[in-house]
């Protein structure tokens, strides 16, 4: 686990929050100075980066040779005025600070490291709005949305993980993966994220 962090009393709220977290192993920080350098030398797991430092990993993600970790944003990167080009940065699951918490913390990073994207519906719309985004197939999928498969989207959009879906719906891990892998299908998108847009674009969140 490394942390990107300029600001010392996020880092010392995150070094704190991770050290009681379950499962969160070695904790290092980066110098945000000299990262596109040091980020080569260590091993993680995952790279938390707050949304005022998330600019600095623009010409570290084109290293072919040693490719970043997982990264997940930790605060606004839409009001963050560094960070204009959000589509232009590596980014695979956010936090905001105002949900920051030990546990919150812990799933965001589980979540990340399982490929599920998390990302808050507030930081969904915000993108939406902020980049006008249109996405007209999505209107014309969303019809075939069956009741179950949209009861599986509000859930998706309020951040649940399968297991919180599995548990929600009363139906199996397996059952819940299932009806996430079928809301994905039907709005051709290739992450939960992605879906969650497509549905708030759609006016269905």
């Amino acid at each position: 686990m490394a942390l990107v962090v300029a600001s010392p009393v996020i880092l010392a709220g995150l070094e704190a929050l991770l050290s009681r977290a379950s499962g969160i192993g070695t904790v290092l920080q980066l110098d945000p100075d000299v990262l596109h350098t040091v980020y080569r030398t260590g091993s993680f797991d995952v790279l938390i980066v707050t949304s005022d430092q998330w600019h600095l990993l623009k010409d570290a993600q084109d290293d072919k040779v040693c490719p970043l970790p997982p990264v997940l944003v930790v605060g606004d990167p839409v009001q963050d005025r560094r960070s204009t080009a959000l589509g232009d940065l590596p980014s695979d699951g956010f936090l905001s600070l105002t949900d920051l918490s030990k546990d919150a913390l812990a799933s965001a990073v589980e979540r990340t490291l399982a490929g599920e994207v998390p990302m808050p519906p507030k930081l969904a719309r915000e993108l939406l709005s902020m980049h006008r985004i249109q996405l007209p197939q999505a209107k014309a999928r969303v019809t075939t949305l069956t009741p179950r498969e949209n009861e599986t989207l509000q859930l998706m959009a309020s951040g649940m993980s399968n297991k919180q879906i599995a548990r929600a719906l009363t139906i199996s891990t397996h059952g819940a993966k299932r009806l996430v892998g079928s809301v994905l299908a039907k709005f051709d998108a290739p992450n939960r994220t992605a879906a969650v847009v497509s549905a708030v674009n759609a006016g269905l969140v």
